[in-house]
């Protein structure tokens, strides 16, 4: 996906220059109190940030691919949306996001999500794009509900997290759907 220019973000490939805007919020235990991961090292970074540059966009067998959200007028790295782009033949994706805690409540998520929203569904013709999030993460499904997304289903004690279980929100839209967003109708 080429860079992509919101109202105030531009949408882009990583790079290893990001490294220090990347562990800010990989880092940030705000961030990382709902990631199944642990929190990133530099060494880890700067690989997944020369791996994320370079990745080539989804074939008939898929791909990861994570985009840098750059906050237009201060030049740097906010956050990263990506979007998982499962075979071909199954014709659906996964979503994902992440912010800097200083970049929380002012729409940014929202705004780089609709051009991953645009690219599954209007580039790639993906028929169907999913996620997921904790359920006491409030902030996250309530983004998904904004980019108006379905609750598909709630999973009690479906991963363990830090010695937690945790229950989980999964959530849904489909091309049609989302074609009736963008000309203001609804989908059958």
């Amino acid at each position: 996906m080429p860079p992509v220019l919101t109202e105030r973000l531009i949408v882009r490939r990583m790079s290893p220059g990001d490294l220090d805007d990347f562990l800010a919020y990989q880092t940030h235990p705000e961030v990382m109190r709902y990631q199944p991961y642990e929190p990133a090292t530099p060494e880890r970074a700067a690989r997944f940030l020369a791996k994320m540059a370079v990745a080539a966009e989804p074939g008939d067998e898929g791909a990861y691919l994570a985009f840098a959200v750059e906050h237009r007028g201060e030049d740097r790295m906010i956050g990263e949306v990506s979007i998982e782009v499962f075979p071909k033949a199954q014709s659906r994706g996964g979503l994902g996001w992440s912010f800097h805690p200083d970049y929380h409540g002012r729409g940014y998520a929202l705004e780089a999500a609709r051009v991953l929203l645009e690219h599954g569904f209007g580039h790639l013709g993906l028929r169907r794009l999913t996620t997921f999030c904790d359920v006491r993460n409030v902030a996250s499904w309530r983004l998904m509900e904004r980019l108006g997304m379905r609750r598909e289903g709630h999973t009690r004690q479906s991963m363990l997290l830090r010695g937690e279980w945790q229950d989980e929100y999964h959530y849904a839209l489909l091309q049609g759907e989302w074609l009736a967003q963008q000309s203001g109708g609804t989908a059958h």
